[in-house]
């Protein structure tokens, strides 16, 4: 039985319009086109269309209309699907198949059926803007390298203070200082990760995401190329990436995320290289968009294609010119925190970094050894616009990822700098659940160890997730996490709070196990029995889901130990 929840089956997805048909290898070419107007006072003549501003529960999961809510991110007309009209005149024209569409960019790229048929004959449709060749089918077509670069399996001597059920893969998670995130107990729970890459092979069968699939948090999101052997086929890089996040292998690897929910998509050709995958990225990222995903890991770049006429140059590389660059720049616009690799152009006479880590307003991510330094592939900046790219590092040197045999091996490249800081950032999100996209991504570049003195090669630097934490606290919980006085054993964090579940911690020799919640007057409130464990300082930690019915106010939080009192802490509720 497949053990994954199939998203584009549910009944608010069949409007978005992600017309997918299955071609051979054989296929003849393929073209973008482009439409105009998309609301019901901008049809030509004779159209129409059911979407309205209005009605975005017509075409957006409630997830995704939450998390544009919690962000204060209006509905746009770039989420408006394409009208139907417009697709079923194109589908109707027996000599082309519609193979996929983007709302975002009113557009439907398709496939010619008949060599005979000339498709720039579209633009005689009132409605069709621009037509554009994306891929032209070659017998020859061989398959290409996707990073990472796979080293032998080696043992790692790990150092004395590692622990042990971490295995390397704590390397990474140390050096961005997520390992303290995790001892918090910050480990990705609530939040949706989709991973835009080639192909998943063995997701289903090996041991390290065996936890995440019991736990239902790897669902099935899309094969953007419809191809035989769908998402888990074709190619092991996306298995790769995902484990440095997923994987939960107790004395191998734990990912950077290992309790975040994760919705796979397939979008890299790894038989060839045409302008047509950035249109498969682009349906991969809107359908993410609409089943309400908080971040999206690109470990993929693009510069060159096996057609030269559809190369990128430098000059493209401003982030609004490659379509693939404009549609994460649209998702981080959407409230999605979009991290991407660099790419590995470092030692190439490209040198740069690769679409879409030009794109506005995300992470792009280049590759740092475990002793801080640059690797010497990792592709520089800056933007073609002047900009800091990368925006910041993260370890892609000998990074321990997942192999097809079930063994952890290590690896290079800007693929695991990338999914490495992402998991990483799902925890530091979720500490701060009402934080928006943009707030995460401001705090991550100011705690880069370069933020004030950035270059081309490194961007901002290194980030360091305990100086984040602290950048986003507001209630003065950081610091005392990090040194707990004598004076106050007890802390609850989010103070003032809006939303449950609210974290504590408690530094006293004493082990509560028991909370109450008092009005000022004295009054009992609400009480419950404590789950908590020990963080790596030592201190007593748990959390505290309570009454979802509770009135704004100053109330006095209790914990105690067989009904003794041991500390309490003075705590302000003030929903939202």
């Amino acid at each position: 039985m497949k053990r994954w929840i199939r998203l584009g089956t549910l009944t608010w997805l069949l409007a978005i319009g992600f017309q997918l048909a299955g071609l051979s290898q054989s296929a003849p070419d393929r073209y973008w086109v482009q439409f105009e107007g998309k609301l019901s006072n901008e049809l030509p003549e004779g159209y129409s269309t059911p979407y309205q501003l209005a009605t975005p529960e017509a075409f957006l999961s409630p997830r995704s209309l939450a998390r544009r809510a919690k962000q204060n991110i209006a509905i746009s007309v770039r989420d408006i699907p394409i009208p139907p009209d417009y697709v079923d005149e194109i589908r109707a024209i027996p000599e082309l198949k519609v193979i996929l569409s983007s709302r975002w960019f009113n557009a439907v790229t398709v496939a010619t059926t008949d060599s005979t048929f000339d498709p720039y004959s579209l633009l005689d449709l009132p409605f069709v803007h621009a037509v554009k060749s994306v891929l032209q089918i070659q017998a020859d077509s061989a398959a290409i390298d996707l990073d990472p670069v796979a080293g032998p399996k080696r043992n790692v001597a790990l150092d004395s203070n590692v622990p042990d059920d971490y295995g390397s893969s704590w390397t990474g998670l140390e050096q961005l200082h997520a390992d303290w995130l995790h001892g918090l107990g910050f480990r990705g729970e609530g939040l949706w990760i989709g991973v835009l890459d080639a192909g998943f092979e063995y997701v289903e069968s090996l041991p390290v995401f065996e936890k995440a699939w019991q736990e239902g948090r790897i669902l099935e999101g899309m094969d953007a190329m419809q191809s035989q052997g769908g998402l888990f086929a074709h190619h092991r890089h996306g298995t790769s990436v995902l484990g440095t996040m997923a994987g939960y292998l107790e004395d191998s690897l734990i990912g950077t995320a290992p309790d975040a929910t994760y919705v796979l998509y397939r979008t890299e050709d790894a038989y060839s290289e045409y302008l047509i995958e950035e249109d498969y990225w682009v349906a991969a990222a809107e359908h993410a968009d609409s089943v309400g995903v908080d971040l999206i890991n690109t470990s993929l770049g693009y510069s060159l294609f096996d057609d030269s006429t559809m190369n990128h140059s430098q000059d493209d590389l401003d982030g609004l010119t490659a379509r693939i660059s404009q549609a994460m720049t649209w998702a981080a616009e959407c409230g999605i925190l979009c991290v991407t690799s660099a790419g590995n152009s470092g030692n190439s006479p490209w040198h740069s970094i690769t679409t879409p880590a030009d794109a506005h307003g995300i992470l792009s991510v280049g590759a740092v050894n475990a002793d801080d330094q640059h690797a010497a592939f990792s592709g520089w900046g800056p933007a073609a616009d002047g900009r800091v790219k990368p925006e910041v590092m993260a370890l892609g040197v000998q990074a321990a990822y997942p192999h097809a045999d079930s063994t952890i091996r290590h690896g290079n490249g800007t693929s695991f700098a990338s999914p490495i800081l992402c998991g990483a950032v799902a925890c530091l999100w979720q500490a701060f659940p009402t934080k928006s996209a943009s707030e995460m991504r401001a705090a991550i570049i100011a705690s880069a160890h370069l933020s004030e003195t950035p270059n081309d090669s490194m961007g901002y630097g290194i980030p360091d997730l305990k100086r984040a934490f602290e950048l986003l606290d507001e209630g003065g919980a950081a610091t005392w996490f990090s040194e707990p006085s004598s004076d106050e054993l007890a802390m609850v964090f989010p103070n003032p709070a809006t939303s449950w579940p609210l974290r504590w911690q408690y530094s006293g020799d004493q082990h509560p196990n028991e909370w109450r919640l008092l009005e000022a007057s004295g009054r009992l409130v609400a009480s419950g029995v404590i789950e908590s464990w020990i963080s790596p300082e030592g201190v007593l930690q748990g959390w505290i889901a309570g009454p979802p019915q509770l009135s704004s106010g100053v109330y006095l939080l209790e914990w105690l130990e067989s009904s003794e009192h041991v500390g309490s802490m003075q705590w302000v509720w003030n929903p939202q």
